[in-house]
Parts: C-alpha cells; sequence; structure tokens
C-alpha cells in the first residue's frame, strides 16, 4: 500500500473516531467558561461532531505533564486547511458540555530547510501547540479553531490522556540498547535504511557506545519507506539538515529504523521496544551525561530540533 493509500486510511478510521461516543470522561475541567459544544459551533449538542479533522501527530500524551502537540486540520476528503496568519486556537474539554480548557495557542510552522524534500505540498508545514498543560487522565475532545480565507473553520477529535508518560522522559537516562551500525553489515546501508537517499554518516555510531563516551546525540527513529502517519514529515531529512548545521561540533546523529531487518512482518526491532516506542516516527535528544534533554513525536521543524540540539551540547 503506497504511503498516500495509507494516509487516506488512517484519515477514515480517524474521522469515524470523532462520529462516535465523543462524549469524553467524567473528569470536570479545572476553569469555567464555555462549552467544546458551544466553541465547535453547536451548544446544544450533547457530543462535538465538526465538518472538519484534527490528525493528531502524537499518543503519548501523560496527565501532568504541558507538552507540545503537533496536529494538522484536515477536510474529510483529506485536504490539509492552512490557516489565515499561520494561527488558530486550540481547546480541551472532559465532555461536549463541560466548561473547556483554553484556548492554547497554535501556530504553523515550516519543515522546510536545505536538503529536506517532501512527497506531498501538505507535508512542508505542521501545526504546534507549544505549551498545553494536559489535564486528568481519561477521554477528552480537542477543538481547533481558525480562520481560512476569511472563514470561521472549527475541527475536532478525541484522544486519550494516559495516567503515566509511556517514552522515556525528559530528564531521564537514555535506554542502552545497541543501534545497528554500517560496521554490523559490512558497509551495506541498504540493509539498516529505508531512507533515499541513503545517509551513511547517520548509520556510524550506535547509541551504547556514544553513551559510553559521554558524546551528545541526537537519534531518529524511523522508516521513510513505511511510514503510517499522516504527520510522518521527512524527519530523516530534518536530522541530516540540522547534522550540517552542528558540523564540527561534538554532536552525533543516528538514524535508527523501526522494523526488524527492515521488515514490518518481522515486528518491531528491539532498539524499538527499548525506548518504549508506541508510535514512530521519533527523535531524542541527549546530552553528554547521557540524560534525554528533549523529545519530539511526529513532525518536528528544523528549526526546533536545531534548538534543542544546540541546548544539549551546552547542559
Amino acid at each position: 500500500m503506497s504511503r498516500v493509500a495509507v494516509r487516506s486510511t488512517l484519515l477514515l478510521i480517524a474521522c469515524a473516531v470523532v462520529l462516535v461516543a465523543c462524549g469524553g470522561s467524567q473528569q470536570s475541567a479545572s476553569t469555567a467558561g464555555p462549552t467544546l459544544a458551544r466553541i465547535a459551533g453547536t451548544p446544544d449538542a450533547p457530543t462535538v461532531v465538526t465538518p472538519n479533522l484534527i490528525v493528531l501527530g502524537g499518543t503519548d500524551f501523560p496527565t501532568g505533564k504541558t507538552i507540545r502537540i503537533p496536529f494538522q486540520v484536515a477536510q474529510k476528503d483529506g485536504k490539509i486547511l492552512h490557516p489565515d496568519g499561520g494561527t488558530a486556537q486550540l481547546y480541551l474539554g472532559a465532555t461536549a458540555t463541560s466548561p473547556a480548557l483554553g484556548p492554547y495557542p497554535v501556530q504553523q510552522l515550516s519543515l522546510k530547510g536545505a536538503g529536506i524534500t517532501f512527497e506531498l505540498e501538505d507535508e512542508e508545514t505542521i501545526m504546534v501547540a507549544a505549551e498545553v498543560p494536559l489535564p486528568a487522565a481519561g477521554a477528552w475532545t480537542a477543538v481547533v479553531t481558525m480562520k481560512v480565507a476569511g472563514k470561521t473553520v472549527v475541527a475536532s477529535n478525541q484522544f486519550s490522556i494516559l495516567p503515566k508518560e509511556v517514552t522515556p522522559a525528559i530528564g531521564a537516562a537514555a535506554p542502552t540498547a545497541r543501534t545497528p551500525t554500517l560496521k554490523d553489515v559490512g558497509g551495506d546501508g541498504t540493509k539498516i535504511s529505508t531512507a533515499r537517499p541513503l545517509d551513511l554518516t547517520l548509520l556510524q555510531d550506535s547509541i551504547p557506545d556514544l553513551l559510553a563516551a559521554q558524546r551528545p546525540f541526537v537519534v531518529a527513529f524511523a522508516t521513510p519507506q513505511f511510514c503510517t502517519s499522516r504527520l510522518c514529515g521527512p524527519v530523516v531529512d530534518i536530522t541530516r539538515n540540522i547534522q550540517r548545521a552542528l558540523q564540527g561540533t561534538k554532536m552525533a546523529f543516528v538514524h535508527a529504523e523501526i522494523y526488524t531487518d527492515l521488515d514490518p512482518s518481522k515486528g518491531v526491532a528491539p532498539w524499538v521496544l527499548a525506548w518504549a516506542l508506541p508510535t514512530e516516527p521519533w527523535i531524542f535528544v541527549v546530552n553528554a551525561q547521557g540524560t534525554i534533554t528533549a523529545k519530539f513525536e511526529g513532525s518536528v521543524t528544523p528549526a526546533e530540533l536545531e534548538a534543542a540540539a544546540r541546548a544539549a551540547l551546552a547542559s
């Protein structure tokens, strides 16, 4: 199945999720304000149903954390919508009739950069709510409002806030599982990477070796050929772009694939299990002390990744 076909299938599934049981949990919002249904333009509706869909770029949403949420807004036919002025507002609600949390500011950010290629034009930007404090665990509904060609557009989707973080937390020690290198495959990078064009410089170092050498690194867990998310973005290209920007520093850059022997039928690789990745792609930034200083689920912009890598170098 092609990436476009997979994306279309995922979008239809996500649309179905919005239309089924968007009542959410019984957790109450902490601030009084308009209900989520009113914000969505249907004040008397018992559930939130909108003509457009929020396509979330992640699933690791733990209660009590303030996180970055990447997403796109799409029509039911899959067309991506772009907000006037590159801004929007995000709201969260436990139910359609409970007071909404927010608004949280959203910006549309560019993924463009030298050497970064896109299969589709709508991959060139991502919408990001940079700081969203997550409320109690359970089922919640997100609503985005924005202007498109001067008209108000509303989108929604249901998602889960988890009791605890799934992936290694910022501030935690990086897992030591070995990732494969060119030495393991006799120099044939096609055996350990589906990226095209192939960049052998991302296949030189294994994570435990970098940790032992106390060398900071950026690791991109991604499978360009088999990515099944609409928000994959050109993650390996972006990693390569920042590698060039930080050339001459101590920062190392690693690309690790998702599937054993590059074969989805064989399941995920041991290093993916060690890092407890529920989705892909993921990027982690680790400092010289072996501590995770930043992480990104789904798409990340070159500017975001460069800033995180430079901060790790300075820590």
